[in-house]
């Protein structure tokens, strides 16, 4: 409902940029480990079913190594080479365990970790009956 007076109109934004390298990033917090690892897993994830594989297993008995451990240090070391190969320094640098605690916090971002996925029933993730959840 208008009371027939005139508004004034108001100034136009200012354009975006064409450009994403003329976007300017306002938050000044660096990416943390998470993140980084997240980058690399995203691109795994779609190039390498060997890694892929050794993210599959919920129990020892289903992973590549015979061991979920085991496999998680071998998706950690796909990780740390595929870091070097595209020059991810904080990353390529970084130590096996603390790549797969940062994998591991990832995988939690999309309901994707092992215990999430062993958990799940019918797409619901329900709770464990060993009284540790």
């Amino acid at each position: 409902m208008t009371d027939g007076r005139l508004r004034p109109v108001p100034p136009l934004p200012p354009p975006l940029p064409d450009n994403i390298d003329d976007w300017e990033r306002s938050s000044k917090a660096e990416r943390t480990l998470n993140d980084l690892v997240e980058d690399i897993h995203r691109i795994l994830v779609n190039e390498d079913p060997k890694y892929r594989g050794y993210l599959r297993a919920t129990y020892d008995a289903h992973a590549v190594e015979g061991s979920l451990a085991a496999d998680n240090v071998m998706a950690a070391m796909i990780i740390r080479d595929k870091a070097k190969s595209i020059g991810s320094i904080d990353v390529a640098d970084e130590k096996l365990a603390v790549i797969n605690m940062a994998l591991n916090v990832v995988l939690r971002r999309y309901k994707k970790s092992r215990k999430q996925r062993r958990n799940m029933v019918h797409g619901e993730i329900v709770p464990a009956d060993d009284n540790n959840e």
